[in-house]
């Protein structure tokens, strides 16, 4: 496929159907939930809604994105691999570029092991790993990169903020 089908392809809507609000809250299982709400809530500034032994649930009150932290039953095995069919990483949107090198300071403060923020085509990255070896990337979305997307430039460059082209109308 070449660089302008894929585009095309992203520029083209489906048939609507029911609507989709947004992310709910995601869904993480960890070998040790101790361990990961730790991490959540200290580096990542979550809170603890409630927490049980197979069970324990965080939200971030900016974004209102909630994670349900499991064990399974305590029948986890082995780490993280985003080279498996299944979730790749967890891609979160920052505010802009300067709140991604704040992010960068705070990573560096408490000794996360992360990446240093780097460019795309798509926008601004940083990455770091949750325990488990669990991917995440801090994002910042920059219009460009929205236009390359399909997505209307100019509404800031969080990922969240920049409205989709409604479809054009059937003739």
């Amino acid at each position: 496929m070449t660089s302008t089908q894929s585009r095309s392809s992203a520029n083209a809507m489906p048939n609507p159907g029911p609507s989709i609000l947004g992310l709910s809250h995601l869904g993480i299982t960890v070998r040790d939930i101790p361990a990961a709400q730790r991490f959540w809530t200290s580096v990542m500034g979550f809170v603890t809604l409630f927490d049980g032994d197979e069970l324990s649930m965080i939200f971030d009150p900016s974004s209102k994105l909630a994670i349900g932290l499991t064990n399974q039953q305590g029948q986890v095995a082995g780490a993280f691999d985003e080279r498996r069919v299944g979730l790749d990483h967890l891609g979160l949107a920052v505010a802009d570029v300067a709140t991604l090198h704040e992010w960068e300071q705070r990573l560096t403060e408490l000794d996360v092991p992360h990446s240093s923020v780097t460019t795309s085509d798509a926008g601004h990255h940083l990455n770091l790993r949750a325990p488990d070896n669990f991917p995440i990337e801090l994002f910042v979305l920059t219009d460009d990169g929205a236009a390359n997307l399909g997505i209307i430039p100019g509404a800031g460059p969080v990922a969240g903020t920049h409205p989709v082209p409604a479809p054009a109308p059937d003739s």
